[in-house]
């Protein structure tokens, strides 16, 4: 039999064997429940005595599948008491019905839209009651309540993170109902007011796909939260119906119809056999490439989330009549990290300036570097940062004094021909910091470089690597690139910008104008500052080497819409990092120039020196 834990106002089902559960409790026994909660805490046996037991929801280590419900009102609360249990009705499985018996009948049209993000639970600061007010006619006694905190973040209606840190503080109003003579609030806030640690047990990270406008068959992430457990697949298959947000809004587009919905009355489940139904609402049907299309992004919305996997998705019309199925083997064709591919090489510079490769598996560096087939591998003239493309075909290095950007095709027929770029910088200038960054490659096969003089760089587009360079705008940025990587679909470019003493991790999203590259917009990323090294590991995911204010070194794992996983960093025990390398796919190892060389992390590991990277730099994979 299973009993209830209430947690503050909220109910959670756990398990337990013995006694029926006290008053107020209620019964939700699941065996999937049950087995994961054995699995859980490693028990042998059941337990033979059990109850109701007080424990703070901040407290709780849940796990994923419990379930939390709200309890109602408590007869003759205070407004503060009530402000209170409303906030934590709100982090409940059923928040949408229950949260609102908080509410006076006037304020009930509310719905929770956006989310407030605080470093820790608001501070609920109750204050005398304001006594009578003429509302329609009639005098209703009122109170007010005060929310305060740090707000770090802010999460709109689509689910999209915004950094946000500033003070926070809100009045809501409470008034007393006349026939009840209970508090009820009038005026709630537009959406949860949650603390971080709760936010990340409440929400769940997931993705929506569309299609770059760089490439009309490469799929982009735009990253989101969904609620936990509730409905999770069909909040965000319903999010995707809405059109693409955050970064990447201005530069991809969906194939879905104008106006299409969701079909009323379903919840998206996956079955058995790994089907995905989706019932849509259309005003006009699409065709059959257009349909498959619609169905790519359905099937990498849908997986995005943990624990789900998806064989196959249907679409149908809202009266079942069949328009298309994709498969997701058929779906990959799509992938957002389909032009990344999978590494075949580590690449590094030696002490003798070369260009040089090792294995990239999980035992990389084991059997130590080879200078590769090019003449970038020569030493002649000295290479000082190397680019290789995905396919692995081309390298792009710029010489040790910075002035200086040369391609090389990696094969034994290849010459090293004039520079394909020289910097405006002189000499002198180059010794001070100026010159060419380290290139970088996009999933296209296409070149992207920075020029700095001074306090200013420019930012330049190499079709195929062999075409001439391209000054790209940068309208609105403010401050001078020193190091810069391009994304696998080429929708996202990740920008490190110093401003004077103080550098910074800037993301712009790419467009396209008459077949050239348009930086479309620019946002700054991230809570590190004195930024020194960033690369792309993941679909939207950066590994980025900075500091914060006042803080050491660190190396820390951030999502494109700058929000931070609990368990971010990555380079403790590291020193003096001045670069950092990583592929989307994460069962490659992460790889980190230090002081000491070249070392590498491999999934779950510990990191480690690569053989032959003693004296190594400028690690990069493919890209």
């Amino acid at each position: 039999m299973a009993a209830a834990s209430r947690t503050g106002r909220t109910t959670t089902a756990v398990r337990g064997r013995g006694r029926p559960a006290a008053a107020r409790t209620r019964p939700y026994a699941t065996a999937a429940l049950l087995a994961g909660f054995l699995l859980l805490t490693g028990c042998a046996s059941m337990p033979d005595s059990g109850g109701v037991h007080q424990v703070p929801l901040s407290e709780q280590r849940e796990d994923p599948r419990a379930r939390t419900y709200a309890e109602p009102p408590e007869p003759g609360a205070s407004p503060q008491r009530i402000v209170s249990d409303f906030l934590e009705a709100l982090r409940s499985d059923d928040y949408a019905t229950v949260a609102k018996a908080y509410l006076t009948k006037k304020a009930r049209d509310w719905s929770p839209g956006e989310t407030t993000v605080l470093a820790e639970a608001p501070e609920v600061i109750g204050g005398p009651a304001a006594g009578p007010k003429p509302v329609n006619g009639a005098r209703v006694s009122t109170a007010v309540v005060q929310l305060r905190g740090d707000k770090v973040a802010r999460l709109n209606e689509a689910g999209t993170y915004s950094p946000d840190e500033r003070p926070y503080s809100l009045n809501i109003e409470l008034s007393k109902v006349r026939k009840s003579g209970e508090w009820r609030i009038a005026d709630p806030p537009r959406g949860l007011v949650i603390s971080r640690a709760d936010f990340e047990r409440t929400f769940q990270p997931a993705s929506t796909y569309h299609f770059t406008a760089r490439s009309r068959d490469t799929l982009v992430a735009d990253p989101i939260y969904v609620r936990r457990r509730i409905d999770p697949v069909t909040d965000v298959v319903r999010t995707l119906l809405d059109g693409p947000g955050g970064l990447i809004g201005a530069v991809t587009q969906t194939t879905f119809p104008e106006r299409t919905q969701l079909a009323r009355n379903q919840q998206l489940k996956v079955d058995e056999e790994g089907t995905l139904r989706v019932r849509l609402a259309l005003r006009t049907k699409p065709g059959l490439h257009t349909c498959e299309r619609m169905a790519a992004q359905v099937l990498h919305t849908a997986q995005s989330q943990d624990g789900v996997r998806v064989d196959n998705v249907q679409l149908v019309t809202a009266r079942d009549a069949k328009l298309c199925e994709l498969s997701a083997a058929a779906g990959e064709r799509y992938a957002p990290d389909g032009p990344a591919g999978d590494p075949e090489s580590l690449y590094f510079i030696d002490s003798k300036h070369r260009l040089v490769r090792t294995t990239p598996g999980p035992e990389a560096g084991e059997a130590g570097p080879a200078t590769v087939i090019s003449p970038l591998g020569d030493g002649e003239p000295a290479i000082g940062s190397a680019a290789v493309s995905r396919s692995e075909n081309k390298a792009a290095g710029v010489t040790a004094d910075g002035r200086e950007l040369y391609v090389s095709s990696l094969d034994e027929s290849s010459e090293l021909g004039d520079p394909l770029l020289t910097s405006d910088a002189t000499a002198e200038q180059a010794g001070r910091g100026d010159g060419l960054t380290a290139p970088s490659w996009d999933g296209l096969g296409d070149l992207w470089v920075a020029d700095r003089v001074g306090d200013e760089s420019r930012l330049y587009w190499i079709a195929n690597g062999t075409g001439d360079p391209v000054r790209i705008d940068l309208t609105g940025l403010e401050g001078r690139i020193e190091a810069l990587r391009m994304s696998a679909e080429g929708a996202r470019i990740a920008l490190v910008v110093s401003e004077g003493s103080e550098s910074r991790l800037v993301l712009g999203a790419v467009s396209v104008d008459e077949g050239v590259p348009v930086v479309a917009q620019l946002r700054d990323t991230g809570p590190l500052e004195d930024v020194r090294a960033v690369s792309w590991a993941g679909e939207s995911r950066l590994v980025v080497v900075g500091r914060e204010t006042e803080g050491v070194q660190q190396m820390r794992l951030v999502s494109t819409d700058g929000s931070v996983p609990p368990t971010a960093e990555l380079g403790q025990g590291l020193t003096g990092v001045t670069a950092v390398a990583a592929t989307e796919d994460p069962t490659n190892p992460m790889v980190a120039a230090t002081e000491e060389g070249i070392v590498r992390l491999p999934q779950n590991g510990y990191w480690k020196a690569v053989v032959g990277g003693k004296a190594g730099t400028a690690p990069v994979y493919p890209g």
